[in-house]
């Protein structure tokens, strides 16, 4: 793995020396280790807005919302899986914990954000199911409802409208402030009901109101590139992560969006084919992304500390690892990084009440001070997330 720096918008107190171990080819791996549980207290959700205008006092006023696709939560939280490990032939110097695995997401959970859904902190954060695949779980990330209307990846267009909608309509005369890319093709469906002004570029040719990106000359070469790689290690127009990553951070880095969605789809991937040394270099990979985007945010100033990061995923493994679905319900076991903008730094927080996939949106609608979805099917924002 090479060494990299990244210049955190939150510059952590405690995890610079750690950062540049865990990055160095020399470090020596730590045992696993079980996370500390926080003296954390939560205050009632802030009041919001009778009307979609953000709150002015609001501390969040854009979101970058990451799904790593397929993710179960013991790598996240417990590190490499000395079980799944050994059938792959890995060394045991490779076993390590979560915080060698995923530095930079750690540093955000321990020291500057909150994370749901870690073992031994109450409920489990779930997906809402009962089929637990990828596009109802996408649907109800960005919808921020249950999705009654999807059971698999062959749903079709979203209909009510989308987070990214939402944020999307807040200025009309910045027609790409929201903006969805994915490596995966089907997102697009999930992305948003079809409205004008939301960017979508998903998998290699998938996509929507893209000319502005390709009026640009920097923007257009990594659309090609993208669109001319082989789609390994996923299938059909599958679009591997580096190409999306790549135009989700220069697109960040240009246009400054309200929202922005990235999606990566490669540890799905890997998990299906049973390559579990794949599967964990696809989260090393995330992370190095992660990092990336860290350092883009703190070269935005303002507005970058005005930036809130959720990392989650769309949906778990069964306990073979290689599939998921309805049949195996621990798959719809999931869980949430978030930090930055107006998130408390409190680490593992406990849940005191199950959370689901469709609480992300409603907690983001709350940060930038939204009013929130009283429908039936609708999530409830998260108290430990809010300030």
């Amino acid at each position: 793995m090479p060494t990299f720096r990244v210049t955190f918008p939150w510059r952590p107190r405690r995890a610079a020396s750690a950062l540049t171990c865990l990055v160095a080819v020399s470090c020596v791996a730590e045992p696993p280790r079980r996370l500390d549980a926080p003296k954390a207290t939560f205050s009632a959700p802030p009041s919001l807005p009778d009307k979609n205008t953000p709150a002015a006092s609001a501390k969040t006023s854009a979101v970058v919302l990451v799904v790593l696709d397929g993710v179960r939560w013991q790598e996240i939280f417990q590190g490499v899986d000395p079980v799944l490990a050994k059938a792959a032939g890995l060394r045991p110097e490779e076993v390590v914990d979560a915080r060698h695995l995923m530095p930079v997401l750690h540093d955000r959970l321990e020291a500057h954000g909150v994370a749901v859904g870690a073992p031994g902190y109450g409920p489990e954060m779930r997906a809402t199911g009962p089929n637990y695949v990828s596009l109802p779980g996408y649907n109800e990330i960005l919808g921020g409802r249950t999705a009654t209307r999807c059971a698999d990846n062959e749903c079709p267009q979203a209909r009510e409208p989308t987070v990214a909608d939402e944020l999307a309509r807040l200025d009309l005369e910045r027609p790409h402030d929201a903006a969805v890319i994915s490596s995966w093709e089907s997102i697009e469906r999930a992305a948003s009901s079809g409205g004008p002004n939301v960017v979508i570029s998903a998998g290699r040719h998938h996509g929507r109101n893209l000319d502005g990106m390709r009026s640009n000359e920097t923007d257009r070469a990594l659309l090609e590139q993208g669109e001319r790689a082989e789609s390994a290690p996923g299938e059909a127009d599958f679009r591997p992560d580096r190409f999306t990553g790549e135009i989700a951070l220069r697109y960040l880095e240009r246009e400054s969006p309200r929202f922005l969605f990235l999606g990566l789809g490669e540890p799905d991937e890997y998990a299906h084919q049973g390559n579990y040394r794949g599967y964990l270099a696809s989260l090393r990979a995330a992370d190095d992304t992660l990092g990336r985007l860290a350092a883009t945010l703190g070269e935005m100033g303002e507005r970058g500390r005005r930036t809130s990061v959720f990392v989650t995923t769309d949906h778990g493994r069964s306990s073979a690892f290689r599939d998921h679905g309805g049949h195996a319900p621990e798959s719809g076991r999931v869980w949430l990084v978030a930090s930055g903008g107006g998130i408390p730094e409190t680490g593992s927080v406990r849940s005191y009440e199950p959370h689901r996939l469709a609480d992300i949106a409603p907690t983001m609608r709350a940060l930038i001070g939204l009013a929130p979805d009283d429908g039936e099917a609708a999530g409830k924002a998260i108290a430990g997330l809010l300030p």
